[in-house]
């Protein structure tokens, strides 16, 4: 055994090494050089910004929820940064409603947004990390470099020009998973003719806990789910001190290391409808939960919390396009209405797509959790390509159908193999 015991631990070295994660290759001609960052000053008043922050990140959490039973998951900040960017490039009421929808016009959005992030803790066992990107399609745009000035200015996003072939759906895939340390692989299956540009944002957040989980802290347990159903979990105990009580829940949080952030939960009362109660919160409440559970406020008692979190592992995507039309961004999308004329004035430009994709797992070392937020700009302009004619000619025996057009149905179909 002594003689396999050295070999067996070189083999377990190894294999973990090979599955440390490694950064894959981006092929497309950076531009970045040319629209360096040139922003410094983060002494923002971010007061306003927080409030309505706050309302931006729960009127969409709200919008984006479906009373389907299933897990949700949501970034704000991805989706924030990523409106961001592509607001640089609006003008007129394109602008105006993505204005509205932060509460705040663009250029406080953007010393507010650039204060805000550059004021995010990251640590060794506490790692956020932010990147954004705009992706060009090679000579079908005329790009006002003062678009992206701004977005390097404040986002620090790097510009790539690209074929917007096959080459450049791996390399904008490449560049998520490299930027989410691989936690989310792909955010782009085709690229539609129309399309000329993407907006990209990416959030990785990687923390273990303050406070660590022994094996005795590890149990069994249930979960019942909201169709009724009771699961086999896997239970995480620990004690608390940060409690929220208001009249429909209650909650902690638990502390990742660095102490800048937490996990915070919130649990329905019995009998409350888990979608009823996502609709109630908005920032003020938020707020007065939040408030609550400061041990610094007067009328915090101290009590002992006896914590339990089922580990979990999930991921979802979304479509925002509906959320924002929900939420009174209309223009941005409607070919002839949209103004994007901050991107490029003589080109027809709308947005055709905005999309989330998010992942989290939370166990008993920490939480990892990633999100990649994407908005694709098209071009009225821009006419497929062409594509060889295709020649028909039923001189030998065929199938043929007749179609119900509402519902792509045959109503008849058959086959001819003899004319006479």
């Amino acid at each position: 055994m002594k003689k396999i015991l050295p070999l067996t631990l070189s083999v377990l070295t190894l294999f973990s090494a090979c599955s440390v994660f490694q950064k894959r290759t981006v092929n497309a001609e950076e531009l970045s050089k040319d629209y360096s960052r040139k922003a410094t000053d983060a002494t923002v008043d971010l007061t306003d910004f927080e409030s309505q922050f706050m309302d931006f990140s729960l009127n969409f959490f709200q919008k984006t929820v479906e009373k389907n039973g299933k897990n949700q998951l949501f970034s704000p900040l991805s989706a924030a940064l990523c409106l961001a960017l592509i607001n640089n490039g609006a003008s007129g009421n394109t602008r105006a409603q993505l204005e509205t929808l932060f509460g705040m016009d663009t250029e406080t959005l953007n010393r507010s947004l650039y204060a805000y992030t550059s004021s995010l803790y990251s640590g060794e066992n506490c790692k956020l990390s932010l990147a954004n990107s705009i992706w060009m399609k090679n000579d079908a745009l005329n790009v006002n470099p003062e678009f992206l000035q701004a977005n390097a200015d404040w986002y620090n996003a790097q510009a790539y020009a690209a074929p917007f072939d096959q080459s450049t759906i791996k390399d904008i895939n490449n560049w998520c998973y490299n930027q989410t340390s691989g936690k989310i692989d792909k955010i782009l299956n085709e690229i539609p003719s129309q399309a000329v540009m993407y907006l990209i944002n990416a959030v990785d957040f990687d923390a273990k806990w303050l406070d660590k989980y022994e094996r005795e802290d590890i149990e069994k347990g249930t979960f019942h789910s909201y169709s009724a159903e009771t699961q086999d979990v896997t239970m995480l105990y620990s004690e608390e001190s940060r409690y929220f009580i208001d009249e429909n829940s209650v909650g902690f949080t638990k502390a990742y290391e660095g102490g800048k952030y937490h996990f915070m939960a919130l649990l329905p009362d019995e009998g409350v409808d888990i979608y009823e109660y996502i609709n109630s919160l908005n920032g003020e409440k938020w707020a007065g939960l939040w408030e609550s559970g400061n041990p610094q406020n007067e009328s915090y008692v101290y009590r002992e919390v006896h914590a339990r979190i089922p580990e979990f592992k999930y991921e979802i995507e979304l479509s925002l396009k509906e959320t924002l039309q929900a939420l009174g961004v209309t223009d941005m999308f409607l070919p002839r209405i949209a103004d994007f004329s901050g991107i490029d004035e003589g080109q027809p430009l709308y947005c055709d797509v905005v999309k989330q994709k998010a992942m989290i797992e939370l166990d008993r070392n920490g939480t990892k959790a990633a999100a990649i937020t994407m908005g694709g700009i098209g071009c009225m302009g821009i006419a497929p390509a062409p594509v060889e004619p295709l020649y028909i000619t039923l001189d030998r025996p065929f199938v043929y159908a007749l179609i119900d057009n509402d519902h792509n149905l045959p109503i008849f179909i058959g086959a001819v193999t003899d004319i006479h």
